[in-house]
């Protein structure tokens, strides 16, 4: 039986540009969209550890003010909504509506799998004109714990009443793949611009530029 695909989503499907461009004319040079990230990543993977879920919109804004803090800048109410909604209306990466097609055409199930509350995800997906081609969304509330807790893959997995090695994980994450791989998924690794894989981690079953080659690799191996 085909593996079912599953695909991160913040970054690894949708472009984070319009984030970079406002932390760039909120703050200048620092603090860049880069470190706020890192941060919210750091608080959801204590969260994860530590077992003690907060919602990810509310560990974006804890991130967010912290960063902000570190180099002497103040945010209101106001940032915070701002850079939510941008959230909710990213693109798509121009290389992701081809690459998705392709995997339609070819017969496979297509799984969004998100640290991002199930509603928010819903909504980005959509303003992002790619709902339509997944079977299924699914959210970290499912287990309440983030990626890359093995759990999730797990839950997931249930979700979709298969074993997670019927599971094919696509991120641009390294801690995304090998959390999945870690709980038994395959793991394929997208190198957008800017991410690196880490040596520390066993490395991914398959490497791709982006998701038109991760598509055309991933038929090209399970069809």
């Amino acid at each position: 039986m085909a593996p079912i695909i599953v695909f991160d989503v913040n970054e690894t499907l949708l472009d984070l540009a319009p984030i970079r461009e406002w932390f760039a004319n909120r703050f200048g040079d620092e603090p860049t969209a880069t470190m706020w990230f890192g941060e919210l990543l750091r608080l959801s993977f204590v969260s994860a550890a530590a077992d003690q879920y907060v919602p990810f919109p509310e560990l974006a804004a804890s991130a967010l003010a912290t960063t902000a803090e570190r180099f002497g800048a103040s945010i209101g109410d106001g940032d915070i909504s701002h850079i939510g909604g941008v959230l909710t209306t990213l693109s798509a990466h121009a290389d992701v509506i081809e690459g998705l097609d392709l995997l339609v055409d070819a017969g496979f199930k297509l799984v969004a799998l998100t640290n991002s509350p199930l509603e928010t995800a819903n909504v980005q997906l959509a303003n992002a004109m790619i709902a339509d081609r997944f079977d299924n969304i699914l959210s970290v509330e499912l287990v309440g714990r983030f990626k890359p807790h093995h759990s999730v893959y797990e839950a997931a997995a249930a979700a979709l009443t298969v074993t997670t090695s019927g599971l094919v994980m696509v991120a641009a994450h390294d801690w995304d793949i090998a959390g999945a791989m870690a709980a038994g998924c395959t793991g394929v690794y997208v190198s957008r611009p800017g991410q690196l894989y880490s040596p520390a981690f066993p490395q991914p079953t398959l490497v791709a530029s982006d998701i038109t080659d991760a598509a055309n690799q991933i038929a090209a191996t399970y069809t």
